[in-house]
């Protein structure tokens, strides 16, 4: 099983924060005493042959700046080297130096002073971190302010989940600034932990970092926007939540100049960006449409420092941004900061994270070169701010979340019902498949939008191309157990008679399970008379087709827990006991009493010693749904996370489990939500995401 990209890395291993090398090569050992600047990430040759092999053998995103000591006659011998993006030459004597530039992939300069090399060489450092990231992009037609965040495709959900994070990660309300910042300096010490120079400039950054001199800080050559750049690129959550305290600072301060510069005549930006073919397959299909940039970005007021940065590369592409209609830019603030650069002749305009622009062309200059045209999307800003509102405000009034989390998901149920109807597995990939929105309604139901659902999969009943007849069997019971989660029992009922009378056999095990549903339906009437009737006849079915005895467990819980409401002891102990021997077999548990429930899984947890990880996380999973549903919620969220932890290690190749790992993030959602802490719930949703995309990517 490929890992899952839960959006994530682990936070006590070393970033590779360093997008580049610098390569020294000098035949006669020469080595300047100004590279100590460069020892963390500087690789020294003494060979024409050394340098090339170091070189070929990297084969990451890195790139290389070379600096050739006197060896310019062997320049030709690495312009077709793809991980160089710079050649720096230092020779005495210049008149040795005869080259046409035009013939040659890479940008070459050359020097006769070492304090010159040395200096542009930080000064090429510095904008490769500033402006060689790519640019993580999702797309969209338009956004409606009344749009559902839950009841869209993946791409619409993927859009406006990075639109409400980045809302979300600066707007939230009474945030610990100071808890903030120590989490950045910690993480920041992890990460530069042999670094003397870095943790010196990072307890100077804790000592002096404010509002007032954050573009500063991220404008230096420092730790700060190298970390925070990189968690963008990669995507990872947990990363960028670590430096919550630098985003929101830089935010605040970018909205501030953005209120200060509205009179001040800007109408084209540019950037210049070396992309993948890939990446700019993506930017051609989708001409006309929104795009939502997910990390800040630097632009130049001047087309030809733009240019610079992608001289020489395979594929760049020249952004011409234009800002002419844009007015006040509330929710993603840009600002002209020359004045805190440390290169202010640069004239950048730095756009905050989550911008979202209009792609209107993507035009070819020539082969190597492309033009893309963006307009920032000033109206959308104003949709989208309406849309946040409206998200929070539905998060505030979702009620009964422990009681809509006990009920049964419907990919669960649909899972469930084709194994006992065809005595297949059904696989979660099957039902995205067969019926590609299916797993993002199930969304739907766990947020207990249940009517939505039901109009969905009768309009999937009317497509007589998507479902065969079993599956078609088994959409009906669904669209009666979500009416039985809207207490509308007849509706229920109804289409409960609809999947029997599509069955042309009584003794078909799914009978039996239909009977069970419709004992559930009794119970919830207080007809516990009526209730047994159906679980009995479920579980003589269930019996005389050999079915699996987990079905058979439940159902006798059932049945059990009908007789001791009914003074019946005997036989309810009878039943109970049948329960726990098939229990002891499958060392899992059916029992309906919670306390009961959580006291087994604990003693089991506690008193087995032979549990393999997986084993112990699956029984903390089963222990933090008890204490979810006894509302216990900060208990039960310390038992997920550790779940969790013991997951991501130890993963099956099962699709239940991948079903299983879905809802304990849904579960930690549903604990943030119910916290009204949507920020870290729109985390764990994001999470669940992307573990259905990660296991079925099509």
């Amino acid at each position: 099983m490929n890992e899952f990209n839960l959006s994530s890395t682990t936070l006590d291993e070393i970033q590779n924060h360093d997008d580049f090398r610098v390569v020294w090569c000098s035949a006669d050992n020469h080595i300047s005493s100004e590279l100590t600047y460069f020892a963390h990430y500087l690789e020294k040759c003494d060979s024409i042959d050394t340098c090339k092999n170091y070189i070929r053998e990297i084969k990451s995103e890195r790139k290389i700046l070379l600096v050739l000591i006197n060896l310019f006659k062997h320049i030709t011998d690495f312009d077709g080297l793809s991980q160089i993006q710079s050649i720096y030459i230092l020779e005495k004597d210049r008149q040795n130096i005869h080259y046409d530039k035009e013939n040659f992939s890479k940008s070459i300069h050359v020097f006769m002073n070492e304090r010159l090399l040395i200096d542009r060489l930080r000064y090429d450092i510095l904008l490769t971190y500033r402006n060689d990231l790519p640019i993580n992009v999702s797309y969209l037609d338009e956004i409606k302010h009344e749009q559902s965040f839950i009841n869209s495709d993946t791409h619409t959900y993927l859009f406006l989940w990075n639109q409400l994070f980045f809302y979300l990660l600066v707007n939230t309300d009474d945030l610990d600034m100071n808890k903030l910042k120590t989490d950045m300096i910690q993480q920041c010490q992890l990460e530069y932990n042999d670094n003397t120079t870095q943790l010196n400039r990072i307890k100077e950054f804790n000592d002096d970092c404010t509002e007032d001199n954050v573009l500063e800080w991220y404008t230096k050559d420092t730790f700060a926007y190298r970390l925070l750049n990189k968690a963008f690129r990669k995507r990872d959550i947990d990363l960028i939540c670590k430096f919550r305290y630098f985003i929101i600072l830089l935010h605040r301060k970018l909205k501030e100049l953005s209120i200060k510069q509205q009179g001040e005549n800007l109408t084209t930006v540019y950037r210049g960006q070396v992309l993948g073919v890939n990446e700019l397959e993506s930017l051609k299909s989708n001409v006309g449409r929104l795009i939502s940039i997910n990390t800040f970005i630097s632009t130049t007021r001047y087309e030809e420092i733009a240019r610079s940065f992608i001289i020489g590369a395979e594929l760049g592409v020249l952004f011409h941004i234009n800002i002419t209609r844009t007015s006040y830019n509330i929710l993603h603030p840009f600002a002209n900061i020359s004045e805190f650069s440390a290169m202010p002749s640069e004239e950048e305009i730095l756009f905050s994270a989550g911008g979202v622009f209009r792609i209107d062309s993507v035009e070819k200059e020539n082969d190597s070169m492309w033009i893309v045209n963006l307009t920032l999307n000033n109206k959308t800003v104003e949709q989208m701010e309406r849309f946040m509102d409206g998200v929070k405000e539905q998060m505030n009034y979702v009620t009964s979340w422990d009681h809509l989390f006990m009920k049964i998901s419907d990919l669960l149920l649909f899972g469930k019902c084709h194994k006992i109807l065809t005595n297949k597995s059904f696989s979660w990939k099957d039902i995205i498949t067969t019926a590609i929105n299916i797993d993002i309604y199930n969304l739907l139901t766990v947020l207990g939008d249940y009517k939505n659902a039901i109009e969905y999969y009768k309009q999937l009943l009317l497509e007589e191309h998507v479902f065969d007849d079993s599956q078609r069997i088994i959409t009906n019971i669904i669209i009666g157990n979500n009416y039985f989660h809207l207490k509308e029992y007849d509706n229920a009922e109804v289409y409960y008679s609809v999947a029997l009378s599509l069955l042309d056999n009584n003794n078909n095990p799914l009978v039996g399970e239909i009977y069970n549903l419709r004992g559930d339906i009794y119970i919830e009437l207080n007809d516990l008379q009526m209730a047994l009737t159906c679980y009995n006849d479920a579980l003589k079915i269930f019996t005389n087709q050999e079915m699996n005895t987990r079905y058979v467990a439940r159902v006798c819980r059932k049945i059990s827990d009908i007789y001791r409401r009914q003074n019946n002891h005997a036989d309810a102990s009878f039943y109970a006991t049948q329960a726990d021997e098939i229990d002891q077999q499958l060392r899992q548990r059916s029992e309906l009493d919670i306390e009961t429930s959580l006291e087994y899984f604990r003693n089991q947890l506690t008193t087995t010693s032979d549990h393999s990880q997986y084993q112990r996380a699956d029984l903390l999973y089963s222990i933090g749904i008890c204490l979810l549903r006894n509302n216990k919620y900060r208990e039960s969220l310390e038992i997920f996370l550790e779940a969790a932890r013991l997951f991501k290690t130890h993963l099956p190749t099962s699709d239940n489990f991948n079903q299983k790992f879905c809802t304990l993030y849904d579960s930690m959602a549903l604990i943030h939500f119910m916290s009204k802490d949507y920020f870290k719930a729109l985390i764990m949703l994001k999470k669940s995401i992307d573990i259905r995309i990660s296991s079925y990517p099509n």
